[in-house]
């Protein structure tokens, strides 16, 4: 058996042999029990040879400690040994290599177990993480041959303590290391040379895919190379290779997320964003149209928010759609929609509506309020009208015994180009006669002023006086009649908890719905009430004398005044969140205040005449004003500037005006409603409508 010589190091770790484990004779002898010194393999071995034993722990100390310090790049340099270990022949003779380049090389017997050179990644590339350091890189389970353990004598799993460190080389080598050859060799010299240059080209293209991983981070590796448990040990290395272009990887969010999150995500876009995201691909189309996504979208833009407790009576539809109750219902066409509201939206700002009359009452008609499916209109011809809101036909007359219609001894008045219907009067004729009725209570003078809501109707008269009408089933009986006032009642609110009356004698009464008992006079105008609105618990007023006021119900109490430029206010509006207060008289302007600090915020164009009628649509951002100039007029909200003037639509003045999404009901002096049809004719308008 050929003698080996002894080797200069003085701790030197066991060759393959000793790490394929224990013979019978070795089994508990001290051999077994390996120092910190044996695991780690000097860093610069040349300098280590020439040093003593107390140079020599001190080195391998020093490598303790970095090891710990830098778990990371121990762990990366400690694979790719175990990679070199397992692509490298078993037998071949490998130099290893000092700092000082290739002209170092040591050719000893003992250095055929120091691992193979590899090019040392320099510290500046390596730039740990801290979310890499708790990694664990599996390790080879089997190198050299078949099952056979690393020389690690630690616990298993503690890479970074007990994996043997290669020793440094240069970072820049431009061809292999020449090996020295002689003519005794000859081939096998070559072979040397020739796997020693494989090894190091080898080395090169490791290094180079470790500093992509290192720059690509631990997101773009196998999910197996850090799933394996500490407590084993055992890892195994990912299979598949690591994708160094994740970044040109896209994928689509519409079919990577579920549909329920998509239609989250994309109701967040305005109608416009989510037009042209249909047209992205197939996939977008169908999540983008989904009916789930629109009906967000539809309601953000068109659903009416409720800013006050009680909820402020509506005035016509609200048109969303088709409701059960107060909630909507399911498989309606959000989409379809969205276009019907916008189409409407643009006739407003055209100014193109369609005109239907209503003929029938025979003299001024006062007042008027609508929803969805019928229209309420009070006359100076004392009596009270319902009109279908679908056929515009009169469906009944409401007055005493002496008021019923006789036959019209005049002309037909004249329409604007743009009607659409005119349904010709009924008074008269059988069927007029029909549809009269005189309930057991009821006004004996003009109609001046009427509210309703689902459940009850009040109506005010020249006679002083209101009356409380039950309408539940569809049927206007008399509930009870309100006396306190001194002179004609002007104008009536109503919530669910109070109904409001104010009257020329300059006075506004309160009463309890529930039972019709007064609560309150509010006094404190010189002049004739012509006007009240109602939000919660305020409440403001117009007066001939020309000042605006608002009242806190509960107290009683006027807290704040909105005076007029000159002369008195006929008509008042309080927007649904109570910040604003609109008002409008003789001075043929609109006045917008407000209601926090008094001030006036700005006046609208001048009407020709008195600006009799106002309704603030807060929600759409107009505002409706009925004139004596016989016009009716659309403005801005926000700005009060006029997009939309309709003179002589009637011939007479215009006393009332109210609106809702899609039309304008009017009512004039010449005895006639006229409602201004923004919808007529637009393919899907009554998808619009609750009922």
């Amino acid at each position: 058996m050929m003698h080996r010589t002894k080797s200069p190091l003085t701790h030197r770790p066991k060759t393959s042999s000793a790490v394929d484990g224990p013979g019978p004779q070795d089994i508990g002898s001290s051999s077994m029990k390996r120092r910190a010194s044996q695991n780690f393999q000097p860093q610069h071995a040349q300098d280590v040879r020439d040093a003593g034993p107390l140079e020599s722990v001190k080195e391998e100390a020093m490598m303790v400690n970095y090891h710990h310090q830098h778990p990371l790049e121990h762990t990366v340099t400690s694979l790719k040994q175990l990679c070199r270990r397992f692509s490298s022949s078993s037998s071949s003779k490998r130099p290893a290599f000092s700092d000082a380049g290739p002209s170092k090389m040591r050719k000893s017997s003992h250095d055929s177990n120091i691992p193979e050179a590899f090019e040392i990644i320099p510290q500046s590339t390596l730039q740990p993480q801290s979310h890499m350091r708790n990694s664990v890189f599996r390790r080879i389970g089997s190198i050299r041959g078949g099952g056979r353990r690393s020389a690690a004598s630690g616990p298993a799993g503690d890479v970074a303590r007990f994996n043997p460190l290669p020793p440094p080389i240069p970072t820049n080598y431009a061809s292999p290391p020449m090996i020295p050859t002689d003519s005794s060799r000859g081939s096998a010299a070559r072979a040397a040379a020739a796997a020693q240059n494989e090894r190091v080209t080898q080395a090169k293209r490791d290094a180079e895919m470790t500093a992509r991983f290192l720059a690509d981070g631990i997101g773009n590796t196998c999910a197996d190379d850090v799933t394996k448990d500490n407590e084993s040990g055992v890892g195994m290395t990912c299979s598949s290779p690591i994708e160094t272009n994740a970044q040109e990887k896209r994928i689509d969010p519409v079919q990577f997320l579920p549909a329920e999150l998509s239609s989250m995500i994309l109701s967040n876009l305005d109608a416009e964003a989510l037009t042209k995201t249909e047209r992205l691909s197939k996939a977008w189309q169908a999540a983008a149209s989904s009916s789930h996504v629109w009906r967000v979208v539809f309601l953000r833009k068109f659903e009416q928010e409720v800013h006050v407790s009680p909820t402020p009576i509506m005035m016509g539809g609200a048109g969303i759609g088709k409701l059960n109750g107060s909630k909507l219902l399911p498989g309606q066409d959000w989409k379809k929609m969205y276009q019907v509201r916008t189409t409407i939206n643009r006739r407003w700002r055209a100014g193109t509506p369609m005109a239907i009359y209503l003929n029938g009452h025979t003299d001024s008609v006062y007042c008027c309020q609508f929803d969805e499916n019928k229209i309420i209109t009070g006359s100076r011809d004392r009596t009270i009208r319902v009109w279908d809101m679908r056929t515009f036909k009169c469906l009944s007359v409401i007055g005493g015994p002496n008021n019923l219609p006789t036959p019209p001894t005049q002309l037909p008045l004249d329409v604007h180009k743009n009607m659409v219907v005119n349904h010709q009067t009924l008074n008269g004729t059988e069927e007029g006669r029909s549809i009269y009725h005189v309930p057991t209570d009821y006004h004996e003078a003009s109609i001046l002023c009427l509210q309703f809501d689902s459940k009850i109707m009040v109506t005010g008269s020249s006679d002083h006086t209101c009356i409380v009408w039950d309408i539940t089933q569809d049927e206007y009986i008399p509930k009870y009649r309100l006396r306190r006032h001194s002179a004609g009642v002007l104008d009536v609110c109503l919530d669910d908890k109070y109904i409001i009356s104010c009257s020329k004698d300059a006075t506004i009464n309160v009463w309890d719905r529930a039972t019709g008992n007064h609560l309150r006079e509010l006094t404190g105008h010189r002049g004739p009430v012509n006007a009240v609105q109602l939000r919660g618990n305020l409440l403001v007023s117009a007066s001939g004398d020309g000042v605006a006021k608002l009242w806190n119900l509960d107290s009683g109490l006027c807290i704040k005044e909105f005076p007029s430029q000159d002369r008195g206010l006929a008509a008042v509006e309080f927007s649904d969140d109570a910040k604003y207060v609109l008002a409008g008289g003789n001075d043929h302007v609109i006045y917008k205040f407000d209601a926090t600090t008094g001030k006036l915020l700005h006046t609208s164009t001048r009407h020709g005449g008195l600006v009799r009628s106002l309704f603030l649509d807060a929600h759409n951002g107009r505002v409706i004003s009925g004139s004596y100039d016989q016009s009716i007029r659309v403005s801005h909200y926000d700005t009060g500037e006029t997009f939309g003037t309709y003179e002589n639509w009637t011939t007479s003045w215009i006393l009332s005006a109210k609106s809702d999404y899609r039309r304008v009901v009017a009512t004039s002096q010449d005895g006639r409603a006229l409602i201004l049809d923004f919808g007529w004719g637009v393919d899907g308008a009554d998808m619009l409508m609750g009922k």
